[in-house]
């Protein structure tokens, strides 16, 4: 049975998804040649601003570098040798069945050209920063193995600094200076200032559904796949949003929790996601406190003193990782702690270890579609953290920039399967013919079919615990699913442009 996937959040979220794969765990993670060095990579940021400025990308030294903070080339052999596993990578000049074409936008004989829109700067600092870490550790990565096809991956990225029109210059450039194939790993509340741009120019954007974009525009493809219509005209089913109670089902099945509390900006992506919230766990019989804060200067003791009174045992938040401390904060000085406060992937990091404090660490889960970053003894996984370690040396290794990885895997793999000529038509009807693909066992299942109803009731929860050395999955089963759960629809509070 296939299983769609859900997102729950303003930063990305609380998902369910689907089961099946296409590759075994081991061949989706020697998707190339074991062949290669590379040099570490780091950000940086001495470049221009912004976007990137073609050749401006530090190059390390010896093969796969990915390029600095601003883009830069890919570095890395394009004539790896070796054999392949999977057909994405190595391989010499030539594609399974003749040499290289200059096939398309992007695409010349030896080289792919690839974009990326991340918010690393901006009013939340570097909140979305780990998905252009991970690319650039993924495309040093897979140009030390040969690149794909024998063709280096050349990485564009471009900084909006959470601003809509800084993200609409940097689609300009991606799409018209640097003549990028696909956008891949984007990660931006600011998207909707380029969606209708990009899918107008007909540009494949892979990458976190911070926005309604990815539920709207058919040329859009979250890393969280729903079974939405995406026209182009309306978000979700006819302006309403899906989810699922299954998340809530499972906290207060294991928990035994049964008095919610759930934290929201006064922004409309926050707003959208707290209400959700607030409605699925009503479905499940839980009471509900809802808080709604100042984007511009959120502040938490009275909600914390309302929230002992009223003997509040389970949060829940649409917020960014900054505003949860200061929510742990509030609650360390009024000594008031609860058995689990459930964050969005925004907070999926190693920084959890040593910037919330004892009253909250312990109790923090994140609810997502992929296994943690910390689950090495999957073959996919370990691939990563190496990789991570060397090309992104000293960065904070974060579930993020693990799913932005997993992008560049997925889009490899469609680009490897059309062998000499690869086109954007050609990954797109890839990516739309995916069947519960779980990206070598990482993921609840990537499938982007029209369904109803366009989400399923499975999930993966990690959850923090310094007794265990940080993030550890907290569900049992892989995926977790209740095929009993609730669905309920939510009105979309921004149209994703």
């Amino acid at each position: 049975m296939k299983r769609a996937p859900i997102v729950l959040s303003l930063v990305v979220a609380l998902l369910l998804a689907a089961c099946g794969t296409r590759l075994t765990d081991q061949e989706f993670a020697e998707l190339s040649t074991e062949g290669g060095s590379g040099a570490p990579v780091g950000e940086d940021g001495e470049v221009a601003e912004g976007a990137t400025d073609g050749d401006a990308g530090a190059e390390a030294g010896g093969d796969g570098t990915a390029g600095g903070t601003t883009g830069g080339t890919g570095g890395g052999t394009a004539t790896g040798g070796g054999t392949t596993t999977g057909g994405a990578t190595g391989g010499g000049t030539g594609g399974a069945a003749g040499p290289n074409q200059a096939s398309d936008v992007g695409i010349t004989e030896d080289q792919i050209v690839l974009g990326n829109i991340t918010a690393e700067t901006g009013v939340l600092g570097d909140a979305f920063a780990p998905a252009a870490r991970g690319m650039r550790a993924w495309t040093a990565w897979i140009n030390a193995q040969g690149g794909i096809n024998g063709r280096e991956v050349v990485l564009k990225t471009c900084d909006d600094g959470e601003v809509r029109n800084k993200a609409l210059e940097c689609a300009k450039r991606l799409v018209e200076q640097d003549k990028a194939f696909a956008i891949v790993g984007a990660n931006t509340r600011a998207m909707g200032g380029a969606a209708q741009y990009l899918h107008d120019q007909g540009i494949p954007v892979m990458g976190f559904p911070i926005t309604n974009s990815y539920h709207r525009y058919p040329h859009f493809w979250s890393i969280y796949p729903f079974g939405y219509p995406r026209d182009g005209k309306t978000v979700g089913i006819d302006g309403q949003l899906a989810w699922s109670t299954a998340i809530y089902r499972w906290f207060k099945d294991n928990l035994g929790v049964t008095k919610a509390a759930v934290f929201q900006y006064n922004i409309a992506e926050s707003s959208q996601a707290g209400q959700a919230f607030a409605q699925g766990l009503k479905e499940e019989g839980f009471t509900v406190r809802t808080f709604e804060v100042s984007f511009a200067a959120p502040s938490f003791d009275q909600a914390v003193a309302t929230m002992q009174q009223e003997g509040i045992q389970i949060i829940f938040d649409s917020m960014d990782d900054g505003a949860n401390r200061k929510l742990c904060d509030a609650m360390s000085r009024r000594r008031f702690s609860v058995p689990a406060k459930v964050s969005t992937s925004v907070s999926f990091g190693e920084k959890v270890g040593t910037t919330y404090n004892d009253t909250c660490r312990n109790s923090v889960f994140i609810p997502g579609s992929t296994i943690p970053y910390t689950e090495t003894g999957v073959a996919a996984v370990k691939q990563f953290r190496d990789a991570y370690a060397r090309y992104q040396p000293g960065k904070e290794v974060h579930q993020w920039a693990f799913e932005s990885w997993l992008q560049g895997q997925l889009v490899a793999e469609g680009i490897a399967k059309m062998g000499p000529a690869p086109t954007r038509k050609g990954l797109e009807e890839f990516l739309g013919g995916l069947e519960g693909h779980d990206l070598g066992g990482t993921h609840l299942g990537i499938d982007y079919t029209r369904r109803d109803p366009p989400v399923s009731s499975c999930t993966v929860i990690a959850r923090w615990q310094d007794d265990r050395g940080g993030w550890v999955r907290a569900t049992e089963q892989f995926p977790q699913c209740y095929d009993d759960a609730k669905h309920y629809l939510t009105p979309a509070a921004e149209q994703g442009n």
